[in-house]
């Protein structure tokens, strides 16, 4: 369906400009969608902010997700996670949102929030599967009360396409209810460094000077 992630990134730069949609600030989930990001941030010269939220392992499998939890500490627990113990839950979460914060700090990230009152947010990501990860971190921008939120996606899984529009307007190139993994829909999916990151990051605030 996508050759890659720039490829998806091009096609949903032209979709978000055929749905007329003008916005203010550029959020893309590290790693991933900052790579689908990238040719939207060219087109519409935007800087890409880094959008920070992570899944929530679970005690037993931490390849297992019972939730997710933003940068900020704002976290959801899933129907898996109701049953794991308050401490476990209270260390993990504060290590998660620790390891966030060195991620941001090493990307060179600040970002007032504050600065969203108001304004139009479009959120990037290369894909939507339960929705969990990607909804506590709409959350924590919905917390500044932005004028409007969309969500921009080459894929989605049905669920999680439905859970993000509880919160945001969702364009999503396919929405599948048979979905198995954001992978299956591209061609190349291979691994996308922090040193990738920083990179695309650094040229997409060179757009935005243009």
């Amino acid at each position: 369906m996508f050759k890659n992630r720039l490829d998806a990134g091009e096609k949903l730069a032209k979709a978000i400009s055929d749905e007329g949609i003008a916005f203010d600030y550029l959020f893309a989930c590290p790693r991933g969608g900052v790579e689908v990001a990238f040719p939207i941030a060219r087109e519409f010269k935007k800087e890409i902010i880094p959008l920070f939220s992570h899944k929530i392992p679970s005690s037993i499998n931490e390849e297992f997700a019972i939730g997710a939890v933003s940068i900020d500490g704002d976290y959801i627990i899933n129907e898996y996670g109701q049953s794991e113990e308050k401490y476990y839950l209270e260390e993990i979460i504060r290590k998660t949102v620790d390891l966030m914060k060195k991620r941001a700090e090493s990307y060179g990230v600040i970002f007032d929030f504050k600065g969203v009152k108001d304004k139009v947010v479009l959120v990037i990501d290369d894909g939507i599967a339960t929705g969990e990860t990607l909804f506590a971190g709409v959350k924590s921008i919905l917390k500044y009360e932005p004028k409007e939120v969309y969500v921009a996606v080459p894929v989605s899984s049905y669920e999680g396409y439905t859970k993000l529009r509880e919160i945001a307007k969702v364009i999503a190139l396919h929405i599948d209810k048979y979905f198995f993994a954001v992978s299956e829909y591209y061609d190349e999916f291979g691994q996308f460094d922090d040193t990738e990151v920083k990179k695309y990051l650094a040229l997409s605030k060179e757009f935005s000077k243009i």
